[in-house]
């Protein structure tokens, strides 16, 4: 019982720490380059591209709502199905908090750097969007958290079998495109959020 207190108290203190790395990026993120303008001269990132996408996910009202409730719970939802899916195999789960704390490690940097914004603030489409507020900072863009933490979850449990697993593993790759079919994220978002994946999960299997 110590030992899986102990896990989840690590777990809880790594997700903490994003939401205290958001609320102090103002001031951490004031050097941070915009290179949107670099960043529209990348393939697939047209206004006609965006708006294409995003009209036709609309109109098909079931899948608009499906894609939208696993945007809205993506971060979360990735983190703690996935943490409950391992609390099973304790090495798997103290491996999977470490992968998680990399990922915020190297998105952190990431966004202290450089940013852009996301599609449906660069261009008008046909989409309600909650605005953004202290914990989702406008820049937390490319790479995609989303779609890290996604990705991340879905390295670690990609060999787990059973009804559950592939339940979550469905789950864990609609999460992607769910950011780009209502214009949260570009494309390039979410190849930056595995390359992210890969990263954490290379690391920390060295270390």
């Amino acid at each position: 019982m110590r030992a899986r207190l102990k896990l989840l108290a690590a777990f809880v203190a790594v997700y903490l720490s994003w939401d205290a790395y958001a609320l102090a990026y103002p001031l951490i993120g004031r050097w941070s380059v915009n290179v949107l303008p670099y960043f529209l001269k990348l393939p697939l990132t047209s206004c006609h591209f965006e708006r294409s996408i995003v009209e036709w996910t609309v109109s098909n009202g079931t899948l608009h709502r499906l894609m939208r409730v696993i945007y809205n719970t993506g971060f979360s939802g990735s983190m703690f199905l996935t943490l409950l899916l391992a609390l099973r195999d304790e090495r798997l789960s103290w491996g999977l908090i470490r992968r998680y704390a990399l990922t915020f490690s190297i998105l952190a940097v990431s966004f202290a750097l450089f940013h852009v914004y996301a599609p449906h603030m660069v261009y008008s489409l046909p989409e309600r969007y909650a605005p953004n507020n202290a914990l989702t900072p406008p820049e937390f863009v490319f790479p995609s958290p989303h779609c890290a933490v996604a990705f991340v979850s879905l390295m670690t449990v990609w060999k787990e079998r059973g009804l559950p697993a592939w339940l979550l593993k469905a789950y864990l790759l609609l999460v992607p495109v769910s950011t780009v079919l209502l214009g949260e994220h570009w494309v390039w978002d979410v190849l930056g959020g595995l390359a992210v994946a890969a990263l954490a999960v290379l690391l920390e299997k060295r270390v």
